[in-house]
């Protein structure tokens, strides 16, 4: 025996199906209602008393046949005088179709914003041009002052995959000036090499790979080996991939000056600056700079920053989903909670955390204004001031430690044959 569910409001009354075996939860979510905006509860008519009736409240973890019901109608009130009816998913969404589709994507109307939502298909070549065009726009906000000669950051993934295309197809920069560069050391990373080597040689570049020990050497630490293991001793919650990001950066930059450029260009997608940016905020830290971000002498550059990376991931579907495969699980719960409510965001409210991102990062640069980003010479790294607490900050600076060539060492010299190839 299925019940009656009622989804009142101060925009009308609306009946919501379900089926039997269902929770009156799975009933709200599956509507797009947030349980945090209804009162759920029943009635029974009392006999003597100021009121006709008696509410009694109803857990939303209750079954809709759940037999204490007996026949009474469940009602969903809506506490606050918001349209929210308006954003719920009744009936059909409007959509747009294309042959061949490989990915999709919830994009906000023109007409109605996230009131009336386009559930929009895109084949490879309509993803191409949406990053194309928000490649470009990066490109022709160019700062005066930087050479037009980049280090890109390569994994063999989809993002760093479009990323590459796009760079080429913006017709912004000479491709003898786009260097794509993969670091070795971190295993799960490592599996995409051949897939990052085919596509450079059909965008007619050379994929230039690190090695470990040329990795280790650039990055100013003994060895990858040591360092890995000891991180996982050190840090038993932390995925490798932060560890991971920060060499990346330090090989990068380190690269980029060898090179003779001034900037890295890194595939990080809408999802990931969003996230960075609700985790800053969080505990009080402005965001950080977005698309162009100087750390020490060198600037990285966020070409995709607005691209969605199921969109990314769309021109090139086959290499991205060998990259989701090889990937290590994760156990970070922080990062799991802020990339989790970058999702939401896109989801429920689409084109509300680009919204969000563009407003936050106009605070963080205003202010910026009168405190320049700073770098730590002490972590000999960038430093979220006070992102991890005193006690994270020591245990890294004591990690790092533990592991940097000091001036007293006399770091080891590499083969270009060999450590580059």
């Amino acid at each position: 025996m299925s019940v009656d569910i009622r989804l009142e409001t101060n925009h009308g009354t609306f009946a919501l199906e379900s089926s039997p075996g269902e929770t009156v939860e799975s009933v709200l979510r599956r509507h797009g209602v947030p349980l945090s905006a209804v009162f759920s509860y029943v009635t029974e008519p009392v006999q003597h008393g100021p009121s006709t009736r008696q509410v009694r409240f109803v857990p939303t973890a209750t079954r809709v046949d759940d037999e204490a019901f007996d026949g009474r109608t469940v009602i969903l009130r809506v506490t606050r005088n918001i349209d929210l009816p308006g954003l719920m998913r009744f009936g059909p969404r409007r959509e747009h179709r294309t042959a061949s589709a490989s990915t999709e994507w919830l994009f906000p109307s023109p007409e109605r914003g996230a009131f009336e939502p386009v559930q929009t298909y895109l084949g490879p070549e309509e993803c191409m041009d949406l990053v194309r065009t928000a490649v470009c726009e990066v490109l022709d906000a160019w700062p005066a002052g930087l050479n037009r000669r980049v280090v890109v950051g390569t994994s063999g993934g989809g993002d760093s995959n479009v990323l590459l295309a796009s760079l080429i197809d913006s017709g912004r920069l000479e491709v003898a000036d786009i260097h794509p560069v993969m670091m070795l050391g971190i295993p799960d990373w490592d599996t995409q090499l051949e897939n990052a080597r085919q596509l450079c040689a059909s965008l007619g570049l050379t994929l230039e790979v690190v090695d470990a020990d040329h990795a280790a050497m650039l990055a100013g630490v003994r060895s990858l080996d040591a360092l890995r293991a000891d991180f996982a001793a050190t840090f038993p919650d932390a995925d490798l991939e932060f560890l991971g990001t920060w060499l990346l950066r330090k090989v990068l930059s380190a690269y980029a000056a060898k090179a003779g450029a001034d900037t890295v260009a890194i595939g990080a997608n809408r999802e990931d600056v969003v996230a960075e940016a609700l985790a800053r905020v969080s505990i009080g830290e402005l965001p950080l700079p977005v698309p162009f971000r100087p750390i020490g002498e060198t600037t990285f550059v966020y070409p995709m920053h607005r691209i969605p990376k199921k969109i990314g991931d769309g021109a090139f579907p086959t290499f991205s989903v060998e990259n989701y495969e090889a990937r290590a699980p994760s156990h970070s719960g922080g990062r799991t909670i802020f990339y989790y409510a970058a999702y939401l965001l896109a989801d429920s409210l689409p084109g509300m955390d680009v919204t969000l991102f563009d407003g936050l990062r106009r605070i963080g640069n205003r202010h910026r204004v009168e405190s320049p980003f700073e770098h730590d010479a002490d972590l000999d790294d960038l430093v979220l001031r006070g992102a991890a607490g005193s006690q994270i900050a020591h245990r890294w600076r004591d990690f790092l430690a533990r592991h940097l060539v000091t001036p007293q060492e006399t770091p080891r010299s590499h083969h270009s044959d060999d450590a580059i190839r």
